[in-house]
């Protein structure tokens, strides 16, 4: 009887443990196209207890532990599933949107047999025609070839099968489309073929499809000083922007320490009026610029950082990087607030599609690769006068399961003209999303494929600088559609701001033709990995006990001439040994963001250099060959 008793007891306490624990979950499933998702299956994982989704949408189930995660399942939708936790207790419009069944991709093949075919494929919406073909690179891009670019580094994208050895031997990349054959594709110096089979559905076949470039500027800055006077010229008049007046600085403290999210303003001592206000980047510089129609000797310039701390007469950037010392403590914010400003109007209705995707896909794994950070994200949509709407907006969180409903419940409709109200998107993207002053790093990617409207021209100034003031560091994205006014006018943005340029390009076979940027050569890759490359090139900063060790470089550091490093690490002095003709050399920071030029003749081949005055860090020691090769080496300062 004891033991009945017993038994007896013990489940009613089993019993009671389970209700107590057991929580009721409510939410709602949106389609994609805004409306109720009836008739849809939600369930925890290897849980009996099921339920289906109400006509308008609604469903209640209980959670028997927390976190846990919900998987959702319907006719016609993409599986999804949400992790769930005691704060969605708390929310009380839990809502999950799902995408609509996507159709087929196919596998793309590369082997290095020449010939191809051409076929077209479906996937999911309208689309160019997707080609194959061959291209031969000889100059294999700085960043790496696409063997790398994509093995193991992009979810969704599978490099398999290949054999140095055996030059036919097929790499498969799963999760990609494939490429047009009037554009290079990097996969060493060889001719690659490309033919077309069947892709199966693996994690998340439909982002890892758009492919793109990037022009940074400040890592060709002559070239840009010589643009801006030629082919840019009559874009640098109308839209009366030319950042030409660089002034770089460089801040640390006593210890040698960048200093992070700093004021630094440029100011004309004899008026006293600020001409530009920037705040130092994860690796404790700033970009200023003088006024775009005052000639440098009219104005007597000095900088003020962190309030306190002058220095008269800074040099512009062809003099080298200012270096400014102040007593600041070294402090490294774990808060890092990014945001997407999209143009939704019709003319991007060839690739938002595709370009929401490819954003659910990064954000996803920009907050599972940076679990220790404090991560922040919003979003924009945009189209113009008389649309539907003009802005409509999510302020920046850390609710990664809110942006991503934003963002998929969005479409491109309306526009007509070519202008579209990005000055509109820009107020709001910089008044409205609720950025934090402390963050160590804000980043603005700006995705569009028209200009402004020229009233706007005043505004888009004022707005531009006032990013520049709050730190934030817009990255515009240039789509198919953009011509060169348009172009130059968000590579000014990219300048201005401490951001860089990108765009998208015709080898995915995505959309409608892509503009070639205006400049020698870039490299195509995945825009998915650019993404996320960008968005660590921004946020990387070494901790403070750490501030005297090797920095990651994100750029790639082949040394084709073997070029010699000594002492490294190096307190400051250092010296540079080739045994062949060196055509340029050039000091670059761990992004590869250029801080200086060397002096170089065909008859030297040892170059003395001081970088004492930079902060502790990893420097990169770039040069030209004399057959046009690029090489880097690293270098590690420690003081």
């Amino acid at each position: 009887m004891r033991t009945i008793y017993s038994l007896l007891f013990t489940g009613i306490f089993l019993l009671v443990t389970i209700i107590s624990f057991a929580q009721e979950i409510r939410g709602k499933v949106i389609a994609e196209g805004g409306f109720a998702a009836s008739a849809v299956t939600v369930k925890f994982k290897d849980k009996s207890n099921a339920v289906i989704t109400k006509p308008d949408g609604s469903f209640k189930i209980i959670a028997k532990k927390l976190p846990d995660t919900l998987y959702f399942s319907g006719v016609g939708f993409e599986p999804y599933k949400v992790a769930i936790t005691e704060e969605t207790l708390k929310d009380p419009s839990f809502e999950i949107v799902l995408l609509n069944t996507r159709k087929s991709l196919n596998e793309v093949v590369v082997t290095t047999a020449l010939g191809a075919k051409r076929s077209s494929k479906e996937l999911g919406y309208s689309t160019s025609t997707v080609g194959s073909g061959y291209a031969d690179l000889s100059k294999p891009a700085p960043r790496g070839e696409l063997e790398y670019a994509l093995e193991g580094k992009v979810a969704g994208v599978t490099v398999y099968g290949y054999d140095a050895s055996s030059p036919s031997t097929p790499i498969r990349i799963r999760g990609s489309s494939s490429f047009r054959s009037d554009e290079a594709i990097v996969l060493g110096n060889k001719k690659i073929g490309i033919t077309d089979t069947t892709i199966y559905d693996k994690a998340a076949p439909y982002a890892n499809i758009l492919t793109a470039g990037e022009v940074n500027d400040f890592y060709k800055w002559k070239m840009w000083e010589d643009y801006t006077e030629s082919e840019f010229k009559l874009w640098s008049d109308h839209w009366k922007i030319n950042p030409k007046k660089r002034i770089t600085v460089q801040l640390v403290n006593n210890n040698h320490a960048p200093v992070i999210g700093e004021k630094v303003e440029l100011i004309d001592e004899t008026t006293g009026r600020v001409i530009w206000t920037a705040i130092t980047d994860n690796t404790g510089k700033a970009e200023l610029w003088g006024d775009i129609d005052v000639k440098n000797t009219e104005q007597k310039l000095k900088l003020v950082a962190a309030g306190t701390k002058d220095l008269k007469n800074p040099g512009f950037f062809q003099n080298g990087i200012n270096t400014m010392q102040v007593k600041k403590p070294c402090f490294v914010s774990d808060k890092i607030d990014i945001a997407f400003a999209v143009d939704a109007t019709g003319s991007m209705s060839d690739e938002i599609e595709f370009l929401k995707l490819e954003l659910e896909d990064v954000i996803r794994k920009t907050f599972e690769q940076n679990k220790d950070l404090n991560l922040n994200v919003g979003s924009v949509f945009y189209r113009d006068l008389n649309d539907e709407y003009l802005t409509k907006h999510i302020e920046l969180k850390n609710d990664l399961l809110k942006l991503l409903n934003f963002v998929k419940l969005q479409k491109a409709s309306g526009g007509g003209d070519h202008p579209e109200a990005v000055n509109d998107a820009l107020r709001v993207a910089i008044d409205s999303l609720q950025w934090r002053e402390d963050a160590r790093s804000r980043i603005l990617f700006l995705i569009m494929d028209a200009p402004p409207h020229d009233y706007a021209k005043d505004e888009m100034m004022i707005l531009i600088a006032k990013a520049a003031a709050k730190g934030i560091r817009i990255v515009p994205i240039a789509c198919s559609g953009t011509n060169k006014s348009t172009e130059y006018l968000m590579r000014c943005m990219a300048l201005a701001t401490n951001g860089t340029y990108l765009f998208l390009t015709d080898n995915s076979g995505i959309g409608l033709p892509h503009i070639k940027p205006t400049t020698d050569t870039y490299d195509v890759e995945l825009l998915n990995s650019l993404l996320q490359r960008v968005i660590k090139q921004m946020i990387a900063a070494p901790a403070c006990a750490d501030s005297k060790t090797e920095q990651q470089v994100f750029i790639k550091t082949d040394n084709p001439e073997k070029v010699k490093i000594y002492p490294n690490p190096t307190s400051g002095n250092f010296k540079i040994e080739s045994n062949k003709a060196i055509k340029e050399i050039y000091i670059a920071d761990f992004n590869g963001k250029i801080l200086q030029r060397l002096s170089v003749n065909d008859k030297d081949r040892i170059w003395n250099v001081n970088i004492g005055a930079y902060a502790n860090s990893t420097y990169l020691v770039k040069y030209i060959t004399s057959d046009n090769k690029w090489g880097a080496e690293k270098v590690v300062l420690i003081h």
